[in-house]
C-alpha cells in the first residue's frame, strides 16, 4: 500500500465531502435525526471520491476526520449554522462479528423483520435501510474502482486488483468467506461509522477474537500462508493511519465467554506486526491474566520494549470485575474491549459514552478549601470535604441528565445502531435505547494532587501549627509568594507514590467513596455512569489555581492514578504499591498508570524479565492498566531541538501513541519532565 497520499488529492475529497454533508444535512433539516444521518450516509456512499492506490489490498476513503471537519467549516459559519449538524460521540466498539457473520443483506433481512408498531419504529426502519443500502453501495464503488483498474493495469502478472474488485463485488451483498475479505468489510465498517460520527475513539475491540476464526480456517485450507496474512494485516494496520482518528483501540489476548484462553494466531500476528510496523495506530493493547500464555508474554513485551508506546497491559480478572460492578453479566463482563484509551465496555451491546462528562478533583478541593473558615481537626476537615465532594456531585448529575437527553435527541446514529446487537431487533437507534447496556463515562482528574493537598493541610495547618488555614488561603490566592513555604509544600515527606502508609490509606478512601458516588446514582432509564480516573489531557492542560501541596497554578496536576510531580522518595516500586490497592474494580472507565523507563532499565532478557515482574506484581496486588514507556528523556531533548531527524519517534501520550515531533511545547515538555521522574 502506497503511505504517501497526494495531498492535494486528499484536499479535493474533503472538500467534495463537506460539500455533501453541508446539502445534504441542510435539505433534510426538518426531518428526525436518523433519517437526516441516513440521508448523508445515503449520499456520500453514492457522490464521496473513489481513490485506490497501487499496491493497496484494503481498499477505503482516505478521510482523516480534522481535514473534513476542517472543510466543514472552511465551507463558511452559515453554512454550518444552517445544516445543524449532530455527529455522534464516537468512543464505541460495535459488534464487528454480527456484521461479519450477517453481512450486508443479513442486515437488510433483519431490518425488513424489525417491529413496526410506532412512529419511531416506522422512522428507524427507514433509516437503517437506507442506511444499509447506502454502505452496499459504498463497497459496490470500490469494486467497479477496482475492477476498472485491473482491467487498465499494464502489470497482469499482479493479480491482486483482480481480488480486491472480487471481494467488494461478494461484500456489498453477503458475508465474507476468507481472511482477506473478513479484513476488508471491517475496514469498510471503520470508514463508514466515522463518515457518520465525525469524532474519535471508534475501537476495534477483540479484534484477534472475531477475525482470527477466519484466519484459521484459510491456513487449514492452505488459502493462505502465514506470510500472505502477514502482508494483509500490515496493509489493514497502514490505513488505519489515513483515517485521522488517534484511538482505535485493537485488543488481543484474554479470556473467552466461557473462562477459557482466548490467545489464537492473529493475536500473535498482531503483536508481530505493530513491533514491525511502529505506527501510531490501531492503538494496541494486551489482556493480561492468570491464564495468559507464555508465548503472549514474550511477545507483548518484545513489543513495548520496541519503545513506541505499545502495548496497553489491562488486568484481566479486574476489568472484568469492574464490568460486574455495573450489572453486567459475567459472560458479557468477560467479552470486555478497550474504548479509546482505557475505557472497558462489553463489546459490541454498549452504548458507552465513555467521556461523557467529568470534573477535576483539585477543583473541588479548592472550592471546599477556599470557603473554609475554622476547622477543629483534620478528621473534622476531611469530613467536610467528603460532604461538599458529594453535594457537588449531586449538582452535577443534572448536568449530567441534560447532557444524555440531548444524545439521545440529536445524536441518532443509525450506522453505528446497525453495528450493534438488539438496535434493530428493538426498533431503536443505539441512542434510544437499542443497545443492550447504555453507560455514561464520568472522568474525574487529579487523585493525587488531591490525596498531598490533604497531607499538606493535616501537616502544617492542624499538626504542625506552621501555618493557618486563613494564611494558607492567602498564599494559595496569591500563588505562593512565599517560597520557603512552597519549598516546604513541595518536599513533605510521605506523598502519595512513596508508599506511604497515611497518603496510601487516603488515596484509598478517597477513590473509593468517589467511585461508589458515580455508581449508585444511575441516570434515567437504566443509564449507568461509571468512573474513570482520568481525563484526556486535563492533566497537562487544565491549570486549576495554586493548591497546598506545593503546585502554582501554571503546573500540571496528577495524571491517572499515579503522584503528583513534587516531592521526593518516589521510585517506580513505590508507585506501584501505592496504586496497586485501590478500588480498581471499581472504575471500569479507565484507571490508568503510566511509567517511564530508560532502554537500558529494559535491554536483553533480563529487562524483559524486570519488566514482566513490575506488571505481574501489579496485576496480581489488584492494578487496573499499567503502561511502559520506553524512552529516555536525552533523547526527547533532541528530538524538540531537532526535529527533522527524528520525525518517526513515536511516544505514548494519555492512552494513545503519536509522533513526538508533532505535538505543541506544552505536551513535549510534560513529556521530557515526566519521563525524568519516571511517570
Amino acid at each position: 500500500m502506497q503511505t504517501n497520499l497526494d495531498p492535494d488529492a486528499i484536499n479535493q475529497d474533503f472538500r467534495a465531502c463537506a460539500e455533501i454533508a453541508c446539502r445534504v444535512y441542510t435539505d433534510n433539516r426538518e426531518r428526525p435525526e436518523g433519517l437526516r444521518k441516513a440521508a448523508f450516509l445515503g449520499e456520500f456512499a453514492e457522490a464521496c471520491p473513489i481513490r485506490i492506490y497501487k499496491g493497496e489490498l484494503i481498499v477505503g476513503p482516505h478521510y482523516p476526520l480534522e481535514g473534513l471537519n476542517r472543510w466543514m467549516q472552511a465551507l463558511g459559519e452559515e453554512r454550518l449554522q444552517g445544516m445543524a449538524f449532530h455527529g455522534n460521540m464516537g468512543h464505541v466498539i460495535v459488534d464487528y462479528a454480527r456484521v461479519l457473520r450477517l453481512g450486508v443483506d443479513g442486515l437488510l433481512e433483519r431490518i425488513q423483520s424489525m417491529p413496526g408498531e410506532s412512529a419511531v419504529h416506522a422512522v428507524n426502519q427507514e433509516a437503517f435501510r437506507t442506511t444499509a443500502q447506502g454502505f452496499a453501495r459504498l463497497i459496490q464503488r470500490f469494486g467497479e474502482a477496482a475492477a476498472r483498474l485491473a482491467d487498465a493495469d499494464a502489470e497482469p502478472a499482479d493479480s491482486s486488483l483482480h481480488e480486491v474488485a472480487a471481494n467488494c463485488r461478494h461484500l456489498s451483498h453477503h458475508p465474507p468467506q476468507t481472511f482477506w475479505q473478513a479484513l476488508q468489510l471491517v475496514w469498510f465498517v471503520q470508514v463508514f461509522l466515522h463518515a457518520e460520527s465525525m469524532n474519535s475513539a471508534i475501537s476495534f475491540g477483540r479484534f484477534d477474537q472475531y477475525l482470527g476464526p477466519y484466519l484459521e480456517r484459510d491456513l487449514a485450507n492452505n488459502r493462505i500462508t502465514i506470510a500472505q496474512a502477514r502482508e494483509l494485516l500490515a496493509d489493514f494496520w497502514k490505513k488505519t493511519n489515513t483515517i485521522g482518528d488517534p484511538s482505535q483501540n485493537l485488543i488481543v489476548g484474554g479470556l473467552d465467554a466461557a473462562g477459557k484462553c482466548a490467545e489464537n494466531t492473529l493475536s500473535f500476528l498482531c503483536l508481530d506486526v505493530a513491533r514491525e510496523l511502529h505506527l501510531p495506530q490501531p492503538s494496541l493493547s494486551v489482556r493480561i491474566g492468570p491464564e495468559t500464555s507464555g508465548k503472549f508474554w514474550e511477545k507483548a513485551l518484545a513489543l513495548c520494549t520496541a519503545g513506541f508506546g505499545m502495548p496497553s497491559f489491562f488486568n484481566d480478572p479486574v476489568v472484568i470485575r469492574s464490568l460486574e460492578s455495573l450489572d453486567i453479566p459475567s459472560d458479557r463482563a468477560r467479552d470486555w474491549g478497550i474504548v479509546g484509551c482505557y475505557e472497558a465496555n462489553p463489546q459490541g451491546d454498549t452504548l458507552g459514552l465513555t467521556v461523557a462528562n467529568g470534573f477535576s478533583l483539585p477543583e473541588v478541593f479548592l472550592e471546599y478549601f477556599n470557603r473554609t473558615t475554622t476547622c477543629d481537626t483534620f478528621a473534622e476537615f476531611l469530613a467536610g470535604f467528603k460532604k461538599h465532594l458529594s453535594a457537588f456531585y449531586l449538582c452535577e448529575l443534572s448536568k449530567y441528565q441534560d447532557s444524555f437527553d440531548r444524545v439521545q435527541k440529536d445524536y441518532a446514529s443509525p450506522f453505528q445502531s446497525l453495528c450493534l446487537t438488539d438496535c434493530i431487533e428493538r426498533g431503536l437507534t443505539a441512542e434510544e435505547g437499542g443497545a443492550l447496556f447504555r453507560l455514561y463515562g464520568v472522568n474525574i482528574v487529579g487523585l493525587g494532587t488531591l490525596v498531598d493537598c490533604f497531607l499538606a493541610v493535616k501537616e502544617l495547618v492542624f499538626e504542625r501549627r506552621e501555618i493557618s488555614l486563613d494564611a494558607f488561603q492567602q498564599q494559595l490566592a496569591a500563588d505562593f509568594p512565599d517560597e520557603a513555604l512552597l519549598t516546604r509544600c513541595r518536599n513533605l515527606a510521605g506523598k502519595y507514590g512513596t508508599a506511604s502508609d497515611f497518603t496510601d490509606r487516603l488515596a484509598q478512601e478517597l477513590l473509593r467513596e468517589t467511585a461508589e458516588l458515580v455508581l449508585s446514582h444511575p441516570l434515567k432509564n437504566g443509564v449507568r455512569p461509571y468512573p474513570a480516573f482520568f481525563r484526556w489531557l486535563h492533566d497537562v492542560y487544565s491549570r486549576p489555581g495554586a493548591t497546598p501541596d506545593g503546585r502554582r497554578k501554571q503546573d500540571r496536576i496528577s495524571y491517572g492514578v499515579g503522584p503528583t510531580e513534587f516531592g521526593k522518595g518516589k521510585s517506580v516500586t513505590s508507585v506501584l504499591l501505592s496504586a496497586a490497592h485501590l478500588a480498581h474494580d471499581r472504575c471500569a472507565c479507565g484507571n490508568p498508570l503510566t511509567l517511564s523507563l530508560s532502554h537500558n532499565e529494559v535491554e536483553g532478557v533480563a529487562g524483559a524479565n524486570r519488566l514482566k515482574n513490575l506488571i505481574g506484581t501489579y496485576f496480581r496486588e489488584g492494578g487496573f492498566h499499567l503502561h511502559v514507556n520506553i524512552v529516555d528523556a536525552q533523547q526527547l531533548r533532541e528530538a524538540r531541538e531537532k526535529p527533522h531527524e527524528h520525525g518517526e519517534l513515536t511516544v505514548r501520550i494519555s492512552g494513545l501513541s503519536a509522533r513526538f515531533v508533532g505535538l505543541d511545547n506544552t505536551l513535549q515538555n510534560a513529556i521530557i519532565e515526566r519521563t525524568e521522574r519516571h511517570m
